[in-house]
């Protein structure tokens, strides 16, 4: 089953700033650098959190092939509200 309420966004400093700068939480303190590919922004909760190789393996294991977004796809996506 693939969860909508959660995006794969590719990492990158000025989008991990965008989201927070439109009021979604990092709590897990995720850096400016952080250095997997991917990271997860939950729309539900409205934050940003790190993911792994297992995690991702895992969920591609069980027949899940997430689309992963670019920051300009992630802000039109936002910016439509189509989530």
């Amino acid at each position: 089953m693939i969860n909508f309420t959660q995006l794969i966004v590719q990492t990158d400093k000025a989008t991990i700033e965008w989201l927070e700068s439109q009021g979604y939480a990092n709590p897990h303190k995720l850096p400016k650098d952080y250095a997997f590919s991917v990271f997860i922004v939950d729309l539900l909760r409205k934050e940003i959190f790190g993911t792994n190789t297992t995690c991702m393996a895992a969920s591609g294991s069980c027949g899940n092939r997430p689309i992963v977004l670019n920051f300009e796809q992630l802000k039109e996506k936002l910016s439509n509200g189509s989530h």
